[in-house]
């Protein structure tokens, strides 16, 4: 009886012991969120060996790399030897890259400095047009006679004893409108010998400037000869330019530079116009002197002379045509 017993209990043993033996040997299920904190291994992603080519492509979810497609040109080992062979010799039979000019000269960056291009040129010119614009008042003021007109029409105004009268405005446009009648003559010369030929494509710009500015460099010695101002170029020749044993005098008016006679002209112009002012201020004082006395003879003590003296001194100056007799006289004073 007990050894009926046994039996069954020990074939139930050996089947128990059987089916724990089996769950041993199968893999372990993960548990759930073990894959998000696992850490990939190391050894078990490493690639293959690389190969002679390019790089590979990493694959973004840590697993075995995949080759990138190597180009036709660069042949690798995994090719055939007959196609190895034949991309050898294709690349062999390829001609070589040219090589860079030796006179052609090399940029900082290294490569080689190419031709200008017109239109850069273009551009270039084009963003120079607003600094050109800036140097026009520079050269109205020194190279014409519009600084002798403005101030003379600057002091006739306050002869007249209305500093507002006419305006900023007015005076500017008569003196520039009698500056463009003066200086006719010589824009015409400048323009014929200089501009038109550099735009006909005679002359370079050098020889332009040169035959361009002859006529005003004329026009300015002209009228340092004529208000009798040769020593103010004779001054600054001797402060700008050293004297040594061997610098030639200028003989005349045309040997010396441009630089020295321009800033000569425009100190010429500076005292002539003052000149031409006072000689304005007289006849109005003469009225403010007499409308005074005859007041403080009348015993006029509280009444101002000027607000007298300025209609009268308005009226006089209608009368005897004073804007065109002063606009005749500048014109006149330049010839």
């Amino acid at each position: 009886m007990n050894t009926r017993l046994r039996r069954p209990r020990l074939a139930l043993l050996l089947g128990l012991v059987a089916l724990l033996s089996s769950l041993g040997d199968a893999p372990a299920r993960p548990t759930p969120g073990a894959e998000a904190n696992a850490v990939p291994s190391i050894l078990a992603n490493r690639p293959v060996a690389a190969l002679p080519g390019p790089a590979s492509t990493p694959d973004p979810l840590h697993r075995t790399p995949v080759p990138a497609p190597a180009p036709t040109s660069t042949p690798t080992q995994t090719q055939s030897p007959k196609r190895f062979q034949e991309a050898r010799l294709q690349q062999e039979s390829m001609p070589p890259m040219p090589a860079p000019n030796a006179s052609t000269p090399a940029a900082p960056g290294g490569l080689n400095q190419t031709a200008l291009d017109p239109q850069h040129l273009a551009t270039g010119f084009r963003m120079l047009i607003p600094f050109v614009f800036m140097l026009l008042p520079a050269a109205l003021l020194m190279f014409t006679a519009f600084v002798r007109i403005n101030i003379v029409l600057v002091l006739l105004r306050q002869a007249l004893g209305s500093p507002q009268v006419p305006g900023n405005q007015v005076l500017t446009a008569l003196a520039l409108l009698l500056t463009a009648l003066v200086m006719r003559p010589a824009g015409e010369v400048v323009y014929n010998q200089g501009i038109e030929p550099y735009l006909a494509g005679k002359l370079s710009g050098a020889e332009a400037w040169e035959a361009g500015s002859k006529p005003i460099k004329r026009f300015m010695l002209d009228q340092i000869e004529q208000t009798r101002h040769e020593n103010y170029l004779w001054q600054l020749y001797d402060l700008s330019t050293p004297s040594t044993a061997n610098r030639p005098d200028p003989v005349s008016g045309e040997d010396f530079p441009f630089q020295v006679v321009a800033p000569a002209f425009l100190l010429s112009e500076l005292t002539t116009a003052l000149t031409i002012g006072f000689y304005l201020y007289l006849p109005f004082l003469v009225i403010d002197l007499v409308v005074s006395s005859v007041l403080a003879s009348m015993g006029l003590f509280m009444l101002p002379p000027t607000l007298v003296a300025m209609p009268l001194k308005l009226i006089l100056f209608v009368l005897a045509d004073g804007w065109l007799l002063v606009a005749s006289m500048l014109i006149r004073s330049f010839a």
